[in-house]
């Protein structure tokens, strides 16, 4: 599963990055990342391909004059303060699914909080097997691997904590007020710029291991969107009228969902489930709740302890594990 080209690179950017400024040797550069120069030079033309400004002169070696925007695992570990998600990376130009990747990862034994990234998904996964628009350059398409010591009742708790620390990273960062809408969906306004797609291996008492896809819209235009899904979709540039960095927001978000992630392993949802009931877009409002066969209306007046979805029905109260839900 490596890419003994992309691994290059990043040993290269890692020491021209350490040298942001200033020209590094040609020999120094060999000698940083043991590669033989035929190696080295291939890989600064990819990382030049890639979109990095890097200078050459002669008898000086090589300058990187800017940092960009890409999601090199390099880039993403520098003065990152987590302590278990993104200590593993694998970044990707291209992949099909990161969640696909993602799960194999998971099922060979890949550490908790391992993380697969890539610039852009040609077959992105979203939920009810509904496809992901994942363009390249635009968005952060990623997958984790978490192995929670929990029961899989409780598993629709952790989709929610991901949406909460999303949220919050984006009000913090960029001043946005963003709204989760259960069971996992983050919007700005009534427009959804986020997704999360949980996938499990279980037992029926026990998560052997998670994978946790994110998809979150960045830096998209309106028209970049297909026109199909224009109206009800939106990106962070768009609500805030300029670029953002994909870097920055993938950092905090993996920091504020970690602090998230660990509480909820060691004590459940209620330390949470006021900020998640202030942050959801549905509570109190009349909503029609599918699943599977069956279909309830009513008022949303609730989220419990494990996630569900609390629906006021004229015959009664049902707790949603899980669904699709829409507003009447």
């Amino acid at each position: 599963m490596s890419n003994p080209i992309r691994n290059d690179a990043e040993k290269i950017l890692k020491t021209l990055k350490r040298n942001e400024g200033k020209f590094v040797s040609i020999k120094e550069m060999a000698e940083s990342s043991c590669l033989p120069r035929f190696n080295l030079y291939q890989s600064i033309g990819k990382l030049r391909e890639w979109g990095y400004a890097i200078e050459s002169e002669k008898g000086k070696g090589y300058c990187l004059n800017q940092t960009t925007d890409l999601l090199f695992s390099a880039e993403i570990k520098d003065g990152l303060k987590t302590k278990i998600l993104g200590k593993e990376i694998h970044s990707y130009h291209t992949l099909k699914s990161t969640n696909l990747l993602a799960y194999k990862l998971a099922e060979t034994g890949s550490a908790e909080g391992t993380l697969v990234i890539s610039e852009k998904q040609t077959a992105g996964k979203g939920r009810m097997g509904r496809s992901w628009f994942s363009p390249s350059k635009t968005g952060l398409w990623m997958s984790l691997v978490l192995r929670p010591d929990i029961p899989p009742s409780k598993m629709p708790g952790l989709s929610i904590c991901a949406g909460l620390a999303l949220v919050q990273t984006v009000q913090k960062l960029f001043g946005l007020e963003a709204k989760i809408k259960w069971p996992n969906d983050c919007l700005i306004g009534e427009r959804k710029f986020a997704g999360i797609l949980m996938e499990l291996s279980a037992e029926i008492d026990q998560v052997r291991f998670a994978v946790m896809g994110v998809g979150i819209n960045a830096n998209q235009k309106r028209m970049d969107f297909p026109s199909d899904i224009r109206k009800k979709t939106t990106s962070i540039r768009i609500e805030l009228g300029e670029k953002v960095s994909r870097l920055e927001l993938l950092k905090h978000f993996l920091v504020g969902f970690e602090k998230i992630y660990l509480g909820f392993v060691g004590k459940g949802l209620a330390g949470y489930r006021q900020e998640i009931k202030r942050r959801s877009s549905l509570l109190n409002r009349g909503v029609k709740v599918k699943f599977g066969d069956k279909s309830i209306i009513g008022t949303a007046v609730d989220i419990d302890d494990n996630g569900s979805l609390v629906v006021k029905t004229k015959t009664g109260v049902e707790a949603v594990a899980a669904g699709e839900v829409s507003l009447l």
